[in-house]
C-alpha cells in the first residue's frame, strides 16, 4: 500500500493503489488504480479512482468518477460525482449532480441533481427546482419548491408548492398549492392544498416499506 501523507495535484498525476493518504488536493487529473483511503479529499479538477473510497471528508468541485463504492463521514458535491456502487455518508450535500447506485446519509440534500436506484437518509432534503430520480426513503422526507421526483415515502412527507411527485407514501402528508401527486397513500393524515392535483389517494394500514 502507498502511503502519502499530503498531496497536492496540479497537473496530471496516476497511482497505483491500493493508497492511503492524509490530505488530497486536486486541481489538475488524478487517477488512482485501486482503492484509497484516507482523511481528506478535496477535488476542483478530474479525479478517476478505479476502486473504492473512503475519507473522512469528501469535497467535490469539479468531477470525479469511483468505480466502487465511497464513504465519507462529510460529502459535499458541487461539481458532478459518478459511482458505479453505494455512496455511504453522514451528511450527505448534493449542489452539483450526482449518479450513483444507492445514495444513503444521515442527513442528505440535493439541491441540484441526483440519479440512484434509491436515496436514504433519517431526513431528506430535496431543493427547490431540483431533480431526483429514483426511490426517496427517510423519516422526514421535504421536497421543495417546483422540484421533480418519482417515488417518495417517509413518516412525514412535505411536498412543497409546484412540485411534482409519481407516487407518496407516508404516515402523514402535506401537498401545497400547485403540486402534482399521481398517486397518494397515507397512514393518518393527508393534508392537501384545494388547489393541489392528487390523482389517487388512499388510506391504508401501514407504509410498504418502514423508514430504517
Amino acid at each position: 500500500m502507498q502511503e502519502i501523507d499530503e498531496l497536492a495535484v496540479g497537473g496530471s498525476v496516476s497511482l497505483k493503489g491500493p493508497v492511503k493518504f492524509g490530505v488530497v488536493r486536486v486541481s489538475g487529473s488524478l487517477k488512482i488504480e485501486g482503492d484509497a483511503e484516507g482523511d481528506e479529499m478535496r477535488v476542483s479538477g478530474s479525479s478517476t479512482v478505479m476502486g473504492s473510497v473512503r475519507a473522512e471528508e469528501i469535497k467535490v468541485a469539479g468531477s470525479m468518477k469511483v468505480s466502487g463504492s465511497i464513504e465519507a463521514s462529510e460529502l459535499e458535491i458541487a461539481g458532478s460525482l459518478e459511482s458505479d456502487g453505494e455512496i455511504r455518508g453522514g451528511d450527505v450535500e448534493i449542489a452539483g449532480s450526482v449518479r450513483a447506485k444507492r445514495i444513503t446519509g444521515e442527513e442528505v440534500k440535493v439541491h441540484g441533481s441526483a440519479k440512484a436506484e434509491e436515496i436514504a437518509g433519517n431526513e431528506v432534503e430535496v431543493g427547490k427546482r431540483s431533480k431526483v430520480r429514483g426511490l426517496i426513503v427517510g423519516r422526514e422526507v421535504r421536497i421543495g419548491k417546483d422540484a421533480e421526483v418519482q417515488d417518495v415515502i417517509g413518516e412525514e412527507v412535505y411536498i412543497g408548492r409546484g412540485a411534482e411527485a409519481r407516487t407518496v407514501e407516508g404516515v402523514e402528508v402535506h401537498v401545497d398549492s400547485g403540486a402534482e401527486v399521481e398517486a397518494l397513500r397515507y397512514v393518518e393524515e393527508a393534508i392537501v392544498h384545494e388547489k393541489a392535483s392528487v390523482g389517487r389517494m388512499e388510506k391504508v394500514d401501514r407504509l410498504s416499506r418502514e423508514p430504517s
